[in-house]
């Protein structure tokens, strides 16, 4: 749980409730430390065995024995932070001391993931305090209580430019995209997140794109409904028009949504993403990636609202 002090309540009130701009670059002691006491609190101790040690809790150690070997394997910066035994030590010194931000958000990550196993789970039989669901909801909170632009979701670390856009389009998208239906649609959008992090904004378009048409795929092969192996969002967006995919409920200004749908994303796409290494790859700016990702999660969640009401017709 989050605790609001003075101090805490005078950050609110000076910033209206959320960071102006967000940093990413910066990781402050004070969230370093917060992640690392939450961590311990839902996952419990790392028990270190002595000779004639009866007093065993197994299950806190082998989930801090899974996370300790993903990032020695995963994060060579880690190997440095081994020499001490406890593992839990080991993790939250890691933790509190890497400068490398990358490598900082691979370990919050992993430590994330090794949590969503355990959602759902009485804490008290591994000797935490806290239960799963509500650490990782604690963790992207206090990630937007020091105004630092990340969050947890869908097993993974997405980048967050705006606060309105992650909650409004974003998490709807990625909560639409968890159901097996869209899971190829959802690899790509998560890839694409993964190269805007990276600073890769070419890959991240041309991602962002490949997920909505992953999408428009999934539904056409679930219903059945023909397209040709090529085909890019425009042709599929005109397939899925033509079978009703869209209601008609609409006056015929709707058509100028369909025309959105077409041409918005897949022109950033071939213009700036799509062929080539030359001007046109330039181009590809952090500002265009964030519009590609964000149009994309818009589309998305459109379609899937749509396919929703056409499945209950």
């Amino acid at each position: 749980m989050i605790f609001e002090t003075f101090a805490y309540r005078k950050l609110l009130a000076n910033r209206g409730s959320e960071p102006d701009v967000y940093v990413y670059d910066n990781i402050p002691l004070q969230l370093r430390h917060q992640l690392c006491m939450i961590f311990v609190e839902s996952i419990g101790n790392y028990h270190v065995y002595r000779e004639f040690d009866f007093n065993r809790i197994t299950e806190a150690n082998s989930i801090w024995e899974q996370i300790d070997n993903i990032c020695r394997k995963e994060l060579y910066s880690y190997i440095q932070f081994t020499r001490l035994n406890n593992i839990r030590d080991r993790f939250c010194e890691y933790v509190s001391q890497i400068g490398d931000v990358d490598d900082w958000l691979s370990s919050i990550e992993i430590g994330c993931v090794a949590l969503t196993v355990l959602v759902g789970q009485e804490p008290g039989g591994r000797g935490a305090t806290q239960a799963a669901g509500d650490a990782l909801s604690e963790i992207n909170r206090r990630f937007e209580q020091h105004g630092v632009g990340y969050q947890f979701e869908s097993k993974t670390i997405i980048r967050v430019d705006s606060k309105f856009v992650h909650a409004e389009i974003v998490k709807p998208a990625l909560r639409l995209l968890s159901v097996k239906l869209f899971a190829k649609a959802n690899e790509d959008f998560l890839l694409s997140h993964k190269h805007y992090r990276e600073g890769q904004y070419k890959d991240c378009v041309t991602g962002a794109n490949r997920a909505f048409e992953s999408a428009l795929k999934a539904i056409c092969d679930t219903e059945k409904w023909n397209y040709d192996r090529g085909d890019r969002a425009s042709e599929l967006v005109t397939k899925v028009t033509s079978h009703g995919l869209f209601t008609h409920e609409f006056d015929k200004s709707f058509n100028a949504f369909v025309a959105m749908l077409k041409t918005g994303l897949p022109n950033v796409r071939n213009e700036a993403g799509g062929h080539g290494e030359g001007i046109a790859a330039a181009a590809v700016t952090a500002q265009i990636a964030r519009f590609a990702l964000s149009l994309t999660a818009a589309n998305i969640v459109f379609l899937g609202e749509s396919y929703g009401v056409l499945k209950q017709r």
